[in-house]
């Protein structure tokens, strides 16, 4: 399975003195934000909308992005085109970047000048694991309880929704299973009551490439 992620690319017609017009290009690179580091082997499609085909779109041109993630298409007299990245299954789909702006991650509208280079850069994390320890190492009694949040994370796949994640009583002790989330730094706080006492506690944790971090929940 393959995400395949558009952005739709307005490019102006070009006029010309020669015979063949002006030849457009888009070009950039897709990247892992959270390294820096290029995707090399991606697919980008150039297609242009042709109704009456499955899709509604046909493939005028390919380019696969090199060793570093770079990227380079061109054809003259463009007009009416849309970019696509064909994003491996084991990359998080974060969007596409035009000119250093996020459009969004599925498609985005943009205009190209006469004569213009586009720049488009596409974000993409790979995934890793999370495991969720939650333990009462002290149990009071079973009126204990632990609320714990998600608070987000830069590039985060929503493998959880931000906010309250799960409310727990009494003397529990749950080591969790491995969740796929994407690579970057996660955000959680818990609050605990025991004893009608109630304490908040904070950690971050970091979900490398095909690794599996651990967040314990210890209270």
């Amino acid at each position: 399975m393959r995400f395949i992620i558009t952005l739709i690319v307005i490019f102006s017609l070009v006029i010309s003195c020669t015979k063949f017009g002006k030849t457009d290009t888009a070009k950039g690179r897709v990247l892992n934000p959270v390294t820096g580091e290029g995707i090399s082997g991606v697919e980008l499609k150039l297609l242009k909308s042709t109704a009456g085909l499955p899709g509604g779109n046909k493939a005028v041109k390919t380019a696969t992005t090199d060793g570093d993630g770079f990227y380079e298409i061109s054809k003259a007299g463009l007009k009416g085109y849309s970019l696509s990245c064909n994003l491996p299954a084991d990359y998080y789909p974060v969007g596409w970047f035009v000119d250093g702006e996020l459009k969004n991650t599925n498609t985005g509208n943009v205009g190209l000048k006469k004569g213009k280079t586009l720049h488009a850069d596409f974000y993409a994390v790979p995934y890793g694991n999370i495991i969720i320890y939650i333990k009462n190492n002290s149990c009071f009694d079973s009126n204990d309880n632990v609320k714990l949040y998600f608070n987000g994370g830069p590039y985060d796949s929503r493998t959880f929704n931000p906010g309250l994640m799960t409310s727990l009583d009494g003397c529990i002790d749950i080591p969790g299973s491995p969740v796929k989330s994407s690579m970057g730094y996660k955000y959680f706080h818990w609050e605990v009551t025991k004893n009608g006492i109630t304490t908040t506690y904070y950690d971050t944790i970091f979900v490398g490439e095909n690794q599996t971090a651990t967040l314990n929940v210890f209270y």
